[in-house]
């Protein structure tokens, strides 16, 4: 079989309340290692959001799904021991095969920069529970993960090291890892599994990195159908119009968004998207609102 990319990632409004402290961001990052050292698949970029991972591998599909459910399985366990239930929590991931060149390095970029889509004030190479870190950078450099605010580094230590009692605390979970894996301030560091290499390979020079960093709203969004579609939610044009006529009908006695207010209209917006999971750019055009002032108030 040969091997691809797969994107994986989850709903962020299924997976509500996912992380709520940062002992769970520790384990939502630390896990995915766990689950590298015990699988085929290959890590080649991720970034943990406050409701939802997004995860590139690269590897055969058995092995990249494989990967998937261990990782959903081992950070459920982490939620329910910690919060001692699952406190309403539905971690379901998807997984797609990546193959078109140029839409590789959409979903390549778009997997390292959602703390910065998402409006945090950071950029993606500063994100800690990311590996946006990683990639063109000079090896001379150290890695977030190894920094303090005041500029001041800390030396990793070999996970062998470290007693074992302590180490599962720190992995949140019971699955060994090897002992020269290195570890700082409580992260295993990805550089210890993460294919760097594949990663850059995808770009070829930090240049086209560069451009791609800066990807439109509009790649975004096609990013964002493929996963609704993968999600099992796709509706043609013609019959997503006719959907939102009758939810729009059935809430405000208009057959169209162009006889409501702009407030009702909002309303609209997050009823299609929400709830009926229309795509981004269907949602715009049905509510007559903006993709990009929509994207403010809908996610």
């Amino acid at each position: 079989m040969e091997n691809k990319y797969y994107h994986v990632f989850a709903n962020g409004d299924e997976a509500k309340n996912l992380i709520t402290s940062e002992s769970d961001f520790f384990a939502a990052f630390n896990l995915i290692g766990v689950c590298a050292a015990h699988s085929n698949a290959k890590v080649v970029s991720f970034s943990i959001e406050d409701s939802h991972p997004h995860i590139l591998l690269f590897g055969q599909k058995t092995d990249c799904t494989a990967f998937m459910h261990k990782y959903e399985k081992l950070l459920m366990r982490h939620i329910i021991v910690s919060r001692k239930s699952s406190d309403g929590v539905v971690l379901k991931c998807d997984i797609y095969p990546v193959t078109n060149e140029d839409y590789l390095k959409t979903v390549a970029v778009y997997t390292i920069i959602q703390p910065t889509k998402d409006g945090k004030n950071i950029m993606p190479f500063d994100y800690p529970w990311g590996t946006g870190s990683l990639y063109f950078r000079p090896a001379w450099m150290n890695p977030v993960w190894q920094m303090y605010p005041d500029g001041k580094s800390e030396l990793p230590v070999p996970a062998g090291s470290i007693p074992i009692k302590r180490l599962q605390n720190m992995m949140h979970s019971k699955f060994s890892i090897p002992d020269d894996w290195l570890i700082c301030k409580g992260f295993l560091l990805p550089t210890n599994y993460v294919d760097i290499g594949l990663f850059e390979q995808i770009f070829i020079t930090a240049n086209c990195y560069r451009v791609f960093l800066g990807n439109s709203s509009r790649k975004n969004d096609t990013v964002l159908d493929k996963m609704l579609k993968v999600h099992g939610i796709s509706l043609e044009d013609f019959d997503a119009r006719k959907l939102s006529e009758d939810v729009c009908m059935s809430m405000f006695g208009k057959k169209t968004a162009r006889w409501i207010t702009p407030e009702q209209r909002l309303m609209l917006a997050r009823e299609l998207y929400r709830n009926h999971h229309l795509s981004i750019r269907q949602t715009s055009t049905f509510s007559r609102i903006p993709a990009e002032e929509l994207k403010k108030y809908i996610k």
